[in-house]
């Protein structure tokens, strides 16, 4: 079965929504898929809840845990639905 990796990045934005005096912060990065844009966000989010787009459309929200290893998720319909 062939498995090969997609050849094509996809464009991401991760706004991170922080509290403070700093607000929110938007990094915007190209990625291969959302396998690969949680790698970088993991970098970003340490503790920290941020919405993750793909190509303009929100995933969803996601916060990796402080001591890293998962993350929570929260479905986009749910981040719609509760604005």
């Amino acid at each position: 079965m062939n498995r090969s990796r997609p050849t094509t990045t996809r464009h991401y934005e991760l706004i991170l929504l922080e509290d403070g005096p700093r607000g929110t912060r938007r990094i915007e990065f190209e990625a291969l898929g959302p396998d690969s844009a949680l790698f970088r966000a993991e970098k970003e989010c340490r503790g920290r809840e941020a919405e993750l787009f793909e190509d303009g459309r929100s995933l969803g929200r996601i916060k990796c845990a402080s001591d890293g290893g998962y993350w929570l998720l929260t479905p986009a319909a749910a981040v719609r639905s509760a604005a």
